[in-house]
């Protein structure tokens, strides 16, 4: 039999990254034929020895954490992009009524989305070559009885389920995750609305131009500071049962956004302090020192760029733009650090929308330049079928819906979802066609899939 030093000393070349031929010569010659009885095995070559390599270098690779060098995004040494897509209903939906006995709460049509569902999103991210999820609601979640925490200090942990799913099933297909904290609106999920009802200050919430000044309490009163800052630490050092790591540990969860598209009373103002993003990113880091640390104000605010303890900032394109794509660019560039387009409308139904293929390629362009600053791109958003139901697909009502593999998809639809497949498969140097693989539903069967 092959002793358990050989597989180890596999694992060590592996980790290492020593895999030359030379070495893994070295091991065969090492192996004594005698230690192979009295089981009837195949010689053991370079090829077969690479066969056992493998899936240790993939393993190694997932235990292993993105970091920023300078303008890069790194993972064992390589660069690492991060495109992929915006599942927001990850850790709690609002789009499918579950079946009688089932949590739900009607008020906010919320429940918890089913680990088929969830299951599914990663087979078919992976079929698209995506690299990165991002989605709301593994990381925002507070004011209503399914959320992990539904009033100020109870904590629901029934909630973690679909999050704990979630990572496990990322990290089994290979993708990671960066998750927002908090909301700026007014959604099921919870946001920054809640943190102030729950200090008794009930301010309307409404889809105008402008909210009440007192929304800034969020950031600037202390008390509700220590509020957020005590349901992250509940949150990010929660263990998952899954992989025995807290999510502060586990390198599938590659980032955390400070918020979703924060911002002060007057839409896209970007009047989020640089005191509170500073106090949020630093106290992100003393919990997780791994992680990344993305600003979540809803554009490049320039008085954050010098801020230590963000490594990342992002853009939102509703259209396509490339003028605004380049600038941002350029100025996360002036400072060294890292941008990502954190969520665009693929969909060209806007015809001020500068085309994916033109918006892509300046992404792509920059890959290989010493100084890509843009790491990837996160199309909006992501839905697959009612699983178990493999009949019905999941819509959302924002116009925005993508479903791989829908027979309803238009034509347009599906050039649209090529484009992003080519692309993503690009963003790693290789190269697909417009063919679009099938994805296969899980059914019933997807608690049981890569356990």
């Amino acid at each position: 039999m092959i002793s358990l030093l050989f597989f180890f000393a596999v694992a060590a070349t592996a980790s290492a990254q020593l895999q030359e031929s030379s070495l893994i010569q070295s091991l065969i010659q090492q192996i004594n034929p005698t230690q192979l009885t009295p089981y009837q095995l195949n010689p053991l070559t370079t090829q077969i020895l690479d066969s056992f390599i493998e899936p240790i270098t993939v393993q190694i690779d997932r235990n292993s954490y993105v970091y920023r060098q300078g303008a890069e995004l790194r993972l064992n040494g390589m660069q690492w992009t991060a495109s992929g897509a915006n599942v927001y209903w990850l850790g709690l939906d609002e789009n499918v009524i579950p079946p009688t006995g089932e949590p739900f709460y009607a008020p906010t049509n919320a429940s918890y989305p089913t680990f088929g569902r969830i299951t599914e999103i990663m087979n078919t991210l992976q079929t698209m070559g995506a690299h990165l999820i991002r989605s709301q609601t593994l990381g925002v979640s507070v004011g209503n009885p399914l959320s992990v925490m539904p009033a100020l200090g109870v904590y629901n942990e029934q909630a973690f389920a679909t999050i704990d799913w979630t990572v496990f099933q990322a990290r089994q297909h290979g993708l990671r995750i960066m998750a927002p904290l908090v909301d700026n609106y007014d959604y099921y999920h919870g946001g920054k609305f809640d943190f102030l009802r729950f200090r008794g200050i009930d301010i309307p919430s409404s889809d105008s131009s402008m909210v009440d000044p007192l929304v800034q309490q969020f950031y600037t009163n202390t008390t509700i500071v220590q509020d957020f800052k005590n349901y992250i630490e509940h949150l990010i050092t929660h263990v998952n049962p899954y992989t025995g790591l807290s999510y502060a540990e586990d390198p599938t969860v590659f980032a955390y956004e400070t918020g979703n598209e924060l911002g002060g009373p007057i839409f896209g103002d970007e009047d989020v302090p640089v005191e509170w993003t500073s106090e949020i990113s630093a106290y992100i880091k003393q919990l997780a020192p791994q992680k990344l640390v993305i600003d979540g104000t809803y554009g490049v605010n320039k008085t954050h760029l010098n801020i230590s303890t963000i490594d990342i900032f992002s853009d939102h394109f509703y259209p396509p733009n490339n003028t605004k794509l380049q600038q941002d660019i350029a100025l996360v560039e002036s400072v060294g650090k890292v941008y990502l387009a954190g969520e665009y409308d693929w969909t060209a139904n806007n015809p001020e929308a500068d085309s994916l293929e033109s918006f892509y390629g300046i992404i792509e362009g920059r890959q290989n330049m010493s100084s890509p600053v843009i790491a990837g791109d996160l199309f909006w958003s992501l839905f697959m079928h009612d699983v178990p139901d493999c009949n019905i697909f999941v819509n959302h009502s924002d116009g925005y819906t993508l479903q791989y593999g829908n027979p309803a998809n238009t034509v347009q639809n599906n050039t649209q979802i090529s484009l992003i497949r080519e692309h993503f498969f690009r963003m790693m140097n290789q190269t697909v066609d417009s063919y679009l693989p099938a994805v296969a539903c899980p059914g019933n069967t997807a608690e049981y899939t890569y356990l």
